[in-house]
């Protein structure tokens, strides 16, 4: 498709329709600037909602707004996009400009203020006093490139100062173990003498101040060496070789996008599964699906007549099930756990899983929401469970909304009554995440309210194979650490900050900034007063929201999706189970992204 660019003012531009994605070229400054984020989230608006803003590009189809939305479209396999053009001076600074609202870690600050005083020098001037005229009023460029970021002129002083005398400082910033004043006076005590010294005089002075300072004996010299690489591997049989391919490994994944991570994952799961195949075929025989899915008359009286109930189940049929009808590997964690299967009364069949466990230590939105402390919290936890697996078995979940079907049945007064008959505790709340963002089926629930989005980055996690390695090796050669590490909230997370601490890899190259859903569902309209110690057990009151049928409520809306689908003909009648993944089908897809090592 051509099309004649008309050049516009900047804060303007000029909407096109469409254009083919082919045609346009990501700027390659964006990466050098911006920390890699995950679009999975984006990915699903797209579909839901289609394309809701324009990507911005310049007069020679370079982007200059619009690289996620770019990206999402790509996975999508999207061939079209909505595009405008606009003219500016410098296309840096606009890309920058674009981002001023982006949600931003401070390295990608640092980036943003080296690439602007590049181009700010470029007009202004070189030097400490370099200066120009703009509108009757000097300019330097520290003070226009704060400006442009919104920062104060100290501030972004204090941010470069911190980068050029100890970087790692500005990764523990972004990781919130200290604020940036924080590290800025590190900086200042540490290294900011009037003395400067080489490297190697720094090394030297400072190794012989300790050492004249604590007189270490030579086996406290090593136990120190050992926590530190190369030093550290020294006595492991192949120990660089054996790190090498551990970031080999995690060099790959990364290459992956979050729902490739979640394929990816799924088929490791497969593999390792030893069942018994006719138990197998037995149980998948057990899905519900309607008699034609497109007769519509037989199928919405079907709808009607189904009666979900719960089957408790902890034995091989439940983890067999939820293994196969779950995209999601299952991992399993320690504390509380009861598993469910919800089957339909007339013929037994099955509609759905439920797992609930203990629910998670901190959780930043959860814990703001109710309001308790910290002492409130480690008392009163046992009165909350989180729903960790909560999944509608196929064609019930996209074609009757079975998701929200099940998703409100997990929060059931059976439910509750089981977990009080179990542990003993009431249950006042349960927790949820969703895997792609806010998009997802416990919208629009009676019982389910948005807490917005988990916070925080995680590491992306290596096969079991590496994992379990390393883990045992820090196990065994850092005791006290790693039973501290794995008796905590996400105690693999804490283990691998370990294992990469003691391997001298940095975490930020392999952090996952991806974001879940966060829900949670109240059972009492007063219940966080009790969950805070303000009111006693015998004054909880029902949340009216709880007291709705949950099958006629879904009923209705069940009905309405179907009706919508069967008449733009988008049914799918097909069950999902996952049973046997074609390896060499996955290898074949991954391979044409580039990826040619892990299968």
């Amino acid at each position: 498709m051509s099309e004649e660019k008309e050049k516009v003012p900047y804060n303007l531009g000029n909407v096109k329709t469409r254009t083919n994605l082919s045609s346009i070229t990501p700027n390659k400054i964006n990466d050098d600037i911006y920390s890699h984020t995950d679009v999975s989230d984006l990915t699903l608006s797209l579909e839901t909602n289609g394309q809701l803003e324009p990507i911005v590009l310049n007069n020679d189809n370079v982007i200059l707004s619009g690289h996620r939305r770019y990206y999402a479209m790509l996975s999508l396999g999207w061939t079209e996009c909505n595009i405008r053009y606009i003219d500016v001076e410098n296309d840096i600074i606009a890309l920058i400009e674009f981002n001023r609202t982006r949600i931003k870690s401070v390295n990608d600050i640092l980036n943003e203020s080296r690439h602007l005083e590049k181009e700010y020098k470029k007009v202004i001037g070189r030097g400490r006093t370099a200066t120009k005229q703009r509108s009757g009023k000097k300019m330097a460029t520290i003070v226009e490139v704060s400006e442009r970021l919104g920062l104060s002129t100290t501030q972004l002083k204090k941010i470069k100062s911190i980068a050029n005398y100890d970087a790692s400082l500005i990764e523990a910033i972004d990781c919130g173990e200290m604020s940036v004043h924080q590290a800025y006076e590190k900086v200042r005590s540490e290294y900011m003498t009037t003395t400067t010294l080489d490297e190697k005089g720094m090394f030297r002075q400072k190794l012989t101040k300790i050492l004249k300072d604590y007189r270490p004996s030579e086996d406290e010299i090593y136990e120190v060496m050992n926590l530190i690489y190369p030093f550290s591997v020294s006595n492991i049989l192949d120990g660089e070789t054996k790190r090498d391919e551990l970031v080999h490994h995690l060099d790959t994944l990364k290459k992956l996008d979050e729902r490739e991570i979640v394929q990816y994952r799924k088929y490791q799961e497969m593999k390792k599964s030893k069942d018994n195949q006719k138990l197998v075929d037995d149980l998948e025989k057990q899905l519900w699906t309607p008699k034609d899915i497109n007769n519509k008359e037989q199928t919405i009286k079907e709808i009607e007549n189904l009666r979900p109930f719960i089957e408790v189940n902890s034995g091989k049929e439940q983890t067999i099930i939820r293994q196969r009808v779950s995209s999601m590997e299952w991992v399993p964690s320690p504390g509380r756990l009861i598993q469910m299967l919800v089957r339909n009364e007339d013929d037994n069949k099955l509609l759905g899983v439920i797992t609930l466990g203990s629910d998670m230590i901190m959780v930043e939105n959860r814990d703001n929401h109710i309001g308790w402390d910290e002492q409130e919290r480690l008392a009163n936890l046992k009165h909350l469970a989180v729903v960790s697996t909560c999944v509608s078995t196929q064609p019930v979940g996209f074609n009757f909304l079975g998701g929200k079907l099940i998703a409100t049945i997990a929060t059931s007064q059976f439910v509750r009554d089981l977990w009080k008959e179990k542990y003993g505790d009431t249950l006042i709340g349960l927790t949820t995440t969703s895997l792609f963002g806010q998009f997802s089926m416990y919208n629009s629930t009676k019982v389910w309210k948005s807490l917005g989005e988990t916070k925080g980055t995680q590491i992306l996690k290596p096969d079991d194979s590496y994992y379990d390695y390393w883990r045992d090796w820090v196990k065994e050669n850092h005791t006290e650490e790693y039973e501290r590490a794995s008796k905590h909230s996400s105690p693999k997370q804490n283990v691998l900050n370990l294992i990469f601490k003691y391997l001298d890899i940095d975490k930020k190259n392999y952090a996952s900034e991806h974001r879940k859903g966060l829900y949670f569902a109240s059972i009492y309209e007063n219940g966080r007063e009790f969950l805070c110690n303000e009111i006693d057990e015998d004054a909880l009151k029902t949340a009216s929201n709880f007291d709705v049928d949950a099958f006629t409520w879904w009923k209705g809306k069940a009905i309405k999706r179907y009706s919508q689908l069967h008449e733009e003909n988008r049914l799918k009648g097909d069950t999902l189970w996952y049973d046997d993944l074609d390896s060499n089908n996955l290898k074949s897809w991954f391979s044409s992204r580039g990826i040619d090592e892990l299968i």
